[in-house]
């Protein structure tokens, strides 16, 4: 253990004070001393504490062994042949709600939005295209002299 300082300042040893007093009885509802040995009624050693931890250590059972999963082999289940389907180009559905095809969707061109013409600090202007997805274009505008 390690040395503790008080609240007046003084050292006290930790160690040594619990060593000095190891054979002394504890203060509570099961009868013991310091050191963890159990006590008879005039205070000698019933058990001590190294037989109760051989004991305990002693008495805990091992986990059962239980197995993993079920013994019994697996079979695989015979596919039978479906008829193939036509598939939907333009709409699915899921759980009757139907959902827009997003391949045909986002194989668009992309729409302008707006278009905003700008001048730089050299004197040059370009167009800003701004996209329905989110995108952003810039475009040169020949040199007007």
């Amino acid at each position: 253990m390690r040395n503790t300082k008080t609240a007046r300042g003084s050292v006290i040893d930790m160690s040594a004070l619990a060593a000095q007093h190891e054979t002394t009885r504890a203060v509570s509802n099961v009868s013991m001393n310091g050191r963890g040995d159990r006590l008879n009624q005039d205070g000698s050693i019933k058990v001590s504490a190294e037989d109760i931890a051989v004991a305990h250590q002693n008495m805990q059972v091992p986990p059962e062994q239980q197995p993993i999963s079920n013994p019994k082999p697996i079979q695989a289940k015979a596919k039978s042949p479906e008829p193939k389907q036509k598939e939907k180009k333009k709409t699915a559905t899921v759980q009757d709600v139907e959902v827009p095809n997003l391949e045909e969707q986002f194989s668009q061109e992309p729409e302008a939005i707006s278009k905003i013409t700008r001048t730089r600090d050299d004197g040059t202007k370009f167009v800003e295209i701004e996209y329905d997805d989110g995108s952003i274009e810039t475009v040169e505008i020949a040199g007007e002299e």
